[in-house]
């Protein structure tokens, strides 16, 4: 069960990083040329990224707590740099998650309650850049780790 939703976690973090991706380049194009904000493009596809972060959010959880259970078995003096490698996981990759999850969800809010397409663009490429950034940062940091 740990390893299904393991996999499920990494596609979809996978799913979301290209996504926010195509939001932050959208909105950027959309700051440059001055595009007119459209529902689909410009406003859906960011409420699919922030249902998608939530989604990552429950997964996330579950994963830790099934970890840790299976940690809490074996802690011993010989696998104690195990225990505390998963370090990681208890500390900075939930903040860096929790951060991509309100900045993701601010882009959405100032996207909705913006009047101006080029506020809209703004604080979409702002909030989602930022998102985006933290979900790579994450990904990076954990290369090493898994590889």
């Amino acid at each position: 069960m740990y390893s299904s939703i393991l996999i499920f976690h990494i596609i979809i973090s996978v799913v979301l990083s290209v996504v926010a991706l195509f939001i932050v380049i959208r909105s950027l194009v959309g700051l440059i040329r001055k595009f007119k904000f459209s529902n689909f493009q410009d406003y859906y596809i960011p409420v699919f990224a922030v249902v998608l972060l939530y989604i990552e959010l429950i997964l996330g959880l579950l994963l830790y707590t099934i970890h840790m259970n299976k940690l809490e078995d074996f802690i011993s003096q010989t696998n104690a740099n195990d225990y505390f490698s998963s370090r990681f996981w208890a500390i900075e990759h939930t903040i860096l998650m929790f951060f991509a999850i309100i900045f993701g969800h601010l882009g959405l809010v100032y996207a909705k309650n913006l009047v101006k397409s080029q506020s809209k663009f703004r604080m979409n490429f702002l909030y989602f850049g930022l998102s985006f950034i933290l979900i790579l940062v994450s990904l990076i940091m954990n290369i090493p780790r898994n590889a």
